[in-house]
């Protein structure tokens, strides 16, 4: 192997192929296997930061996530198809958290509870990065602080203080996303 990979990145590589096939045991897999697990928890952070709208946009059906995941367990244990299904409704998070749709409250609450039970209770697999970084919840009101105080300079057009809270932030490994209704950031 060409690197080391996380445990929880081969946890994924096994399970996105049905446990009675061949394993392609390879660099270039374990790198994919590595970038969809990334995707993956990148979306169930995601989710966690959707602020609810009045109503869910049409052609979303939240219900429809869990029988699909329901039925591909109930055929024999198909844990490829559960990972294709939440990566599907990962796009509609994503497309959720640019603004080009909306999700209700209920539906929301049911999202996440669909996503912690097949993402964290049946497939087992877990965050990481945000394990790994512990401090996190001591972080994450800091990060938030520094975050609004560079909104507040960009809003009174002092580019140099808000370009250099970016760059900082940047340069200790906290990545900033500039959103229109916000800001939103990860930890890299």
């Amino acid at each position: 192997l060409e690197q080391a990979y996380s445990p929880m990145t081969i946890r994924f590589f096994v399970l996105q192929a049905h446990y009675r096939s061949t394993l392609d045991f390879s660099n270039a897999a374990l790198q994919a296997a590595e970038k969809g697990f990334d995707r993956l928890m990148k979306g169930v952070e995601t989710l966690g930061k959707l602020k609810p709208a009045s109503a869910t946009s049409e052609g979303i059906v939240i219900a429809a996530l869990e029988k699909r995941c329901r039925e591909a367990m109930d055929d024999d244990l198909n844990s490829p198809m559960v990972i294709s299904s939440l990566f599907d409704y990962v796009r509609i998070i994503n497309q959720i958290a640019e603004g080009k749709a909306t999700i209700s409250e209920a539906d929301l609450a049911e999202m996440k509870r669909v996503f912690d039970l097949y993402v964290f209770d049946i497939l087992g697999l877990r965050n990481e990065k945000a394990a790994d970084a512990g401090g996190k919840d001591m972080v994450s009101p800091l990060v938030d602080m520094l975050l609004t105080m560079r909104m507040e300079a960009k809003a009174a057009k002092d580019w140099a203080t808000s370009d250099k809270i970016r760059d900082e932030l940047m340069a200790i490994g906290v990545r900033v996303k500039d959103r229109k209704d916000g800001f939103d950031w990860e930890l890299l």
